[in-house]
């Protein structure tokens, strides 16, 4: 907007000027007086080429003719000047929206193993925010055009559709069919629950993470489909709290969960399947000095401190502290067979 006003306010201030000039210039011109309204008059549909007839006789007048001419031109340019800025900004604009919006589907289209945000609230934004730092490929769902257009941009991973969550062909074109997982973070729980049943229909095998505000929808968004509920104001009561009452402790996990340091980070390493049956020790870790194994989990059971004789099933997910260069010697030992 601020484009096209910087384009069009000086052309209709040009327009102001030949209005002046040419009232001022056709009571000057004539050979008789000519009242200020008739010479404002004639300058108007001079230069709008309305052509309701000379109101100033110009027959035996060159040099009003010669004005008349000049005033003609320099409106109808003008006038051409605002109408064409006019047509090509909402033209150009509502074709560019289209074309980013008709590539981002595409591109949508080819995604694998990402991740679907619905609705960019202050919950949304923040999970946009770790996703995008951590270079994994995201899409969001916003229903407001306004903040579609503010964000599209702002994540170097994201991709963003305009849409309402709860419909079907908005989810599909987020491509949550090989989607690995949702997060359903609107500001309405019936919204949240509405999206939570749809999204588990089309994708069986989708991990759902939806938020709640009101404690009573946590059941029925589990018996919905949704993997995890998670409360936002809940969570950070909890923080206020072991801010003051464990702050040490609170640093050190922020410092381990967002990366702060490249000494140790925490990971979670799903166990293959080519080392079902196998155990802890087989994979060395021991070897590793700067390792820690902190749990296993198998489903919904959780074995802290694991033995290394620790054995894997398909269930298995290694919960360790580790560092960059021992956690791809790691993968190397479980990529082979």
């Amino acid at each position: 907007m601020r484009a096209l006003l910087s384009k069009v306010l000086p052309a209709f201030g040009i327009i102001f000027f030949i209005l002046i000039i040419g009232t001022i210039g056709f009571m000057a011109t004539a050979d008789f007086y000519v009242a200020p309204m008739d010479a404002f008059f004639m300058t108007a549909i001079t230069i709008t080429t309305i052509g309701y007839g000379e109101v100033i006789p110009l027959d035996n007048n060159p040099v009003g003719r010669v004005f008349a001419i000049f005033i003609a031109f320099s409106g109808i340019g003008t006038f051409t000047y605002i109408a064409t800025s006019l047509s090509a900004f909402f033209l150009e604009g509502h074709i560019q929206d289209e074309f980013i919006k008709r590539r981002t589907l595409r591109m949508i289209n080819n995604l694998t193993d990402h991740y679907i945000i619905c609705g960019l609230g202050r919950v949304g934004l923040r999970i946009a925010e770790e996703i995008d730092r951590v270079d994994q490929q995201f899409v969001f769902i916003e229903k407001d055009e306004e903040i579609y257009r503010q964000f599209r941009r702002t994540y170097k991973n994201a991709y963003g559709i305009v849409g309402d969550c709860t419909n079907d062909e908005t989810l599909i074109s987020s491509g949550i069919k090989n989607a690995s997982g949702i997060f359903i973070c609107t500001n309405d729980d019936n919204l949240n629950l509405v999206t939570t049943l749809t999204a588990r229909q089309l994708n069986q095998e989708l991990r759902i993470v939806s938020a709640n505000k009101s404690p009573s929808f946590k059941s029925k968004l589990l018996s919905v489909g949704a993997n995890e509920v998670v409360s936002p104001h809940s969570i950070g009561g909890r923080r206020m709290a072991m801010e003051m009452i464990r702050p040490n402790i609170t640093t050190f996990l922020d410092i381990v969960r967002r990366d702060k340091t490249d000494m140790f980070s925490l990971e979670e390493i799903k166990i293959p399947p080519n080392y079902i049956g196998k155990t802890l020790e087989s994979l060395k870790i021991s070897e590793l000095p700067s390792t820690l194994v902190l749990a296993v989990r198998e489903g919904h059971e959780w074995y802290f401190k694991p033995s290394h004789k620790q054995t894997f099933t398909s269930l298995s997910v290694l919960l360790i502290m580790t560092n960059e260069e021992e956690k791809a010697y790691i993968l190397e030992r479980l990529s082979i067979v």
